[in-house]
């Protein structure tokens, strides 16, 4: 299955993708979070951010070229930055609870540097989900249950680069998840498992109505996954 036809929707070749800025919402929608006028540092380079609006089980697609800010920007939406000048406004959904994970989620393009190396990856995804049940989604992420158990046992250098973003992946969607941020994610993979991760990815978003902030360099790809797609800086 090509990458085409993951979203239901025809995607256009890398050259012939519009990209021009995608329109914001219109404030009666109420976004689930928006940015506007947004700077940041990243040591002594001033980084202007883009325009960002994004409704509630909306996919929108981010594409830049590497080394332009966008990581930048997700660790700013995530809390992990602060804004330099802007305003960022979340819906309050997006507010974190007491001790519970953070209803927005920043899964990276590197899975091993999403886990700690010294835990069982049993332990890892048990900080996340606090020990509620996650097996209904092995199905959706295409793993075996006896596969699983063993992936479980391992630590995070035990597993290949796909399976240990299939388990970022599930670390990521605790039921507090709201807005997934979804950061080249499997910029690292071949194409039959690109094909295969966003294929489950997306079917667990729609199932459990999750929110997606796609970054990429891949105009293809954001093309097929996202209803819509911005540049980070304009054309």
């Amino acid at each position: 299955m090509s990458l085409n036809s993951l979203h239901n929707k025809p995607a256009q070749s890398g050259s012939a993708l519009a990209l021009e800025s995608a329109p914001l919402p219109s404030a009666s929608l109420s976004p689930l979070l928006s940015l506007s006028g947004g700077l940041a540092y990243r040591g002594s380079k001033v980084i202007e951010l883009p325009d960002i609006a994004i409704n509630r089980a909306e996919i929108l697609g981010i594409w830049g070229d590497s080394g332009c800010g966008k990581s930048t920007m997700a660790a700013i939406l995530t809390g992990l930055m602060p804004l330099a000048a802007g305003k960022l406004e979340c819906s309050q959904v997006l507010k974190q609870v007491g001790g519970r994970p953070s209803p927005i989620q920043w899964v990276i393009q590197q899975p091993e540097q999403a886990f700690n190396p010294r835990l069982t990856l049993a332990q890892s995804l048990n900080e996340s989900w606090q020990g509620r049940d996650y097996a209904h989604l092995l199905p959706m992420l295409g793993v075996a249950e006896s596969e699983f158990r063993r992936w479980l046992a391992s630590r995070p250098g035990g597993l290949s680069g796909g399976e240990l973003q299939r388990l970022n992946i599930l670390r990521a969607v605790a039921p507090e998840t709201r807005l997934l941020i979804c950061d080249e994610i499997t910029a690292q993979l071949d194409m039959l498992s690109q094909q295969r991760l966003w294929q489950q990815l997306l079917q667990i978003a729609r199932d459990k109505q999750l929110t997606l902030l796609v970054i990429s360099h891949d105009k293809p790809l954001l093309g097929a996954v996202c209803d819509r797609v911005q540049p980070f800086k304009p054309v």
